[in-house]
């Protein structure tokens, strides 16, 4: 499945379930994730990729910045994977 089309799938399910989802297309630091999702004082930031895709090592960096701020960070390959995540918060 193509990354465009996982990450509409998941937006549109976290949209049906209460979060304020801002898809980031361009933005002035390279590497950042795609989505940033926003619920009851939660934020956590998405990257989307396919079954065989692979983090740049921007992104992997971008990653660690978040994450040693206190942010959630996940990779998502899937809708099923997504909804597991959304779930859980």
């Amino acid at each position: 499945m193509l990354e465009s089309k996982i990450q509409s799938a998941c937006i549109n399910h976290a949209k049906k379930n209460g979060w304020y989802c801002c898809k980031t297309i361009k933005v002035s630091v390279s590497g950042f994730p795609d989505l940033i999702m926003l619920k009851n004082g939660v934020c956590m930031f998405v990257e989307f990729k396919t079954l065989k895709g692979v983090q740049s090592e921007l992104q992997k960096y971008q990653q660690k910045l978040l994450e040693n701020q206190g942010f959630k960070y996940y990779l998502i390959r899937d809708l099923k994977e997504f909804q597991k995540i959304i779930t859980e918060m």
